[in-house]
């Protein structure tokens, strides 16, 4: 099917093109090629037929005066291949955007993390729809992934949740993109050995001029492997030390730190022309973060989940991607689960802890209070949305209690050749003056996050999901709230409101769909580096 009848879920793709690769097309970095960013919204819980929970992704593609609903698609299970929409599958709970197959135009990839997979219960799928060029997103060529395929060095097992994490990035430099997913539910050993319960794993799908492949590799921790540390839960790739490579940065929210239980950290693996690897020279730890690292501000604590959410921006505008860890378990002095979030910089060689950041509620000119289970980290996204060459930090703030209980907020913290700063940082909510929509409790305002430059203009502009927010009387449908980037900064002016059924956008608001709980766009291009065909990469 084409674009115009179908949607689509995605989640942030990262690109450099390398060696022997297709040549790079300036300004191709969306689903159409046309320029314009386009917005991938989940909704997990929507009902398919008389299937619950089954899950669909809606697309909606970016023109010169920003998102327009005329030509969006809903994509669901029932026009892909492999299998079908079911009940509970929750299709579009992960998301991720990338040129698996190298011509230029990026596709979607699309988590099912409860998909039944040859009667195995939960084991879960990747689905991947295929752009064809200036049409945008088509079903032709779609893949299916799953742990029994030929070729994936693992099977399914009941609970793995394979694909409940995504990320894309070219990690062996040769022009395509590669696809990471997370198997949080991986139990790790053998029947000789047994098995550690729910250790978490990882494996990455090398891309092709076919698309993606499984010639992959399985990863799991290291050392350390214990039950329940659902390794894999969160996943994030950039190019940590600027060499061409992208890299990737696995969350381990649920990790015990020493004796502290749950106190959550993050592995880095760094990529190479072989692909992922492990930097043994830095030590198998080196590049294995918590908050008692040296240089990474306050301590573990019981229940933290270090790691629950990830992001990548250049903050600071020195050409290494930084990194961005969402702790919205936090506990700030005495109260309870504020959230935080730990900024960690890029450099030659690779995340160090000089010079990270530490925010919350509260900290310098922060807007708003720190009070007990806000969440503060929930959501992040990272994005120039002032155009003055340093990417900025979108926080959802989703429990945030404002004239009501769990209304939400999102807080912006904007980039400087020091990195985020406090410096003329915002606060939106519904409510304020010019805002779509109508705050109310329960409603969860920035729950989810995307950026992208939807009208083209040279300034990011931030997809805010609501995903409790009631529609008419239909509570919990969803919405999501677009703000344009401009000079100044996100602005009011010209915002939109999105709910299904509304301006063109195909599907109807129905109970619990939870339209907005997952977002993905492309929020900038980057930088590709291009190699003659018969220049090699050596190690």
């Amino acid at each position: 099917m084409k674009r115009q009848t179908l949607i689509l879920g995605i989640v942030l793709g990262l690109l450099a093109l390398g060696l022997a690769g297709p040549a790079a097309r300036p300004g191709l970095a969306d689903f159409d090629g046309d320029g314009y960013a386009d917005l991938v919204i989940g909704a997990p819980s929507d009902r398919i037929a008389d299937a619950t929970w089954a899950g669909s992704v809606s697309v909606i593609y970016g023109t010169g005066a920003g998102l327009y609903g005329s030509g969006a698609e809903i994509w669901h299970q029932n026009y892909l291949d492999g299998s079908n929409a079911e009940p509970r599958d929750w299709f579009g709970v992960a998301l991720a955007v990338g040129d698996f197959d190298g011509d230029g135009y990026f596709d979607l990839a699309v988590g099912v993390p409860l998909e039944d997979v040859d009667r195995v219960t939960d084991a879960g799928a990747v689905n991947v729809i295929y752009s064809a060029g200036r049409d945008g997103l088509d079903v032709a060529g779609n893949q299916y992934w799953n742990q029994n395929e030929p070729g994936m060095g693992d099977v399914a097992q009941p609970e793995d949740y394979f694909g409940n994490a995504l990320a894309a990035g070219d990690f062996n430099g040769d022009g395509y993109d590669d696809l990471a997913v997370g198997i949080p539910g991986e139990d790790i050993g053998s029947e000789e050995s047994g098995f550690t319960v729910d250790a978490g794993a990882m494996m990455v799908l090398y891309g092709s001029a076919e698309g993606l492949t499984a010639a992959g590799t399985v990863w799991s921790q290291a050392e350390g492997v214990e039950a329940d540390d659902r390794y894999g839960l969160s996943l994030a790739a950039g190019d940590f030390d600027n060499d061409g490579y992208d890299d990737l940065a696995v969350g381990i929210p649920l990790e015990d730190v020493g004796s502290v239980t749950d106190a959550g950290a993050v592995q880095i693996y760094y990529g190479s022309h072989s692909g992922l690897r492990r930097r043994i020279d830095k030590g198998i730890f080196g590049d294995f973060w918590h908050q008692d690292r040296s240089g990474i501000a306050d301590t573990a604590d019981e229940g933290d989940r270090f790691g629950q959410v990830l992001t990548v921006g250049d903050f600071d505008g020195d050409g290494y991607d930084d990194l961005a860890i969402g702790v919205p378990w936090e506990d700030v002095g005495s109260i309870t689960w504020c959230g935080a979030v730990n900024v960690l910089y890029g450099s030659k060689d690779g995340i160090t802890g000089s010079g990270s950041d530490y925010w919350h509620q509260d900290v310098g000119t922060v807007g708003s209070l720190c009070e007990k289970h806000d969440r503060f980290g929930y959501a992040l996204a990272a994005a120039d949305f002032d155009g003055d060459g340093y990417d900025d930090l979108a926080v959802g703030v989703p429990y945030e209690g404002w004239n009501d209980p769990d209304t939400g907020i999102v807080q912006i913290l904007y980039g400087s050749a020091g990195g985020l700063t406090d410096a003329g940082n915002q606060l939106w909510r519904q409510g304020l003056s010019g805002i779509l929509g109508t705050e109310e409790a329960g409603q969860h305002y920035g729950y989810a996050l995307a950026a992208g430059d939807f009208d083209g203009n040279g300034y990011a502009d931030l997809a805010i999901g609501i995903p409790d927010e009631t529609i008419n009387t239909i509570r919990t449908a969803g919405a999501v709230n677009v703000l344009y980037g401009a000079e100044s900064g996100l602005t009011a002016t010209g915002n939109q409101f999105w709910y299904q059924g509304s301006s063109g956008l195909p599907g109807t608001a129905e109970d619990g769909d939870r339209f907005g709980s997952v977002l993905a766009a492309l929020p900038r291009t980057r930088s590709r580096r291009t190699y003659l065909p018969l220049v090699l990469r050596h190690p």
